[in-house]
């Protein structure tokens, strides 16, 4: 009887050995793969908190100077070096109007003269992020979406790069975000900007030429941001993988954060009344003891 459970002692401690080697291997594999990816979802936030500061930044320089400002994302996609600037460079310009012909720059198909010119020394996305033209499109349950690219300039002049292929994010003197097909005072469709983390890359499986550095169960980038542009200009932050690649998610949202601030102004408008209703009864009081 002693040695059987002797024996069944044994054969627990066996078990129980096992189970703490499992573990330990599993917890070595979490520390390698900490180890082959240090910080990613941090630099893709950083990443959203750089583009986030150029945008406040071109329409900030938009009013100010009564003109168009751009946030220019650079797009070089035959450098595939490790400092390459292709989707990591972003930089802020501004239309500079030719003073001789003194037209004012509103957006639409006119003749114009002047150039645009950088008003921002730049800066590059942390390492391992990248912009994704491909997943920052439209909002489709907005009215006027039509799924398209952000508009590119193949002729832009980067200070300190030369003449290149740009992606730009454009304002007006009003800081309104507007596009080529964006008639003046009219605004237009509001859309996603994502950065994805990954490596710079024609193998297989790219976005863009940047390969992800994991990817979901659909087969697309699993660690990737970004920001709502609105016609107005103004941003929102995508918090989860799905708003960024689920435009419905973001809708559901974005209709809650509206009920939210509508109940918000009610209750402050019923405080009012209610206060307002007391301080009348206050004053007919003393009108009354006079």
């Amino acid at each position: 009887m002693k040695s059987f459970r002797k024996s069944e002692a044994r054969g627990f401690t066996l078990v129980e050995l096992l189970v703490v080697i499992a573990i330990i291997g599993i917890m070595l594999s979490l520390a390698a793969n900490v180890l082959q990816n240090p910080g990613k979802d941090k630099n893709v936030t950083s990443g959203v908190q750089i583009l986030q500061g150029m945008i406040q930044e071109a329409r900030a320089t938009a009013i100010g100077n009564d003109t168009h400002a751009r946030v220019i994302i650079a797009c070089d996609e035959n450098d595939s070096s490790r400092d390459s600037i292709h989707l990591r460079y972003v930089t802020v310009q501004k239309f500079k109007r030719d003073a001789a012909e003194n037209l004012k720059y509103d957006g639409s198909d006119v003749v114009r003269r002047g150039e645009w010119e950088s008003t921002s020394s730049g800066a590059f996305l942390p390492n391992g992020v990248y912009f994704s033209p491909t997943y920052s499109r439209e909002l489709m349950w907005m009215k006027g979406a039509r799924d398209t690219l952000l508009d590119q300039d193949t002729e832009a002049r980067i200070s300190g790069h030369g003449v290149a292929t740009v992606y730009y994010i454009e304002f007006d003197e009003k800081g309104r975000f507007v596009t080529p097909d964006t008639r003046p005072g009219e605004p237009c469709c509001a859309r996603r900007l994502v950065v994805i983390a990954g490596t710079r890359s024609d193998r297989n499986g790219n976005v863009d030429g940047i390969v992800p550095s994991r990817f979901d169960s659909e087969g697309r980038p699993a660690e990737a941001r970004g920001l709502v542009l609105w016609p107005n200009g103004s941003t929102s932050v995508m918090k989860t993988e799905e708003q960024v690649y689920d435009a419905r998610a973001f809708e559901d949202q974005a209709r809650k954060n509206a009920q939210k601030r509508k109940k918000d102004r009610e209750k402050k408008k019923t405080k009012k009344d209610k206060n307002s209703k007391e301080n009348k009864g206050r004053k007919n009081d003393d009108k009354s003891k006079k």
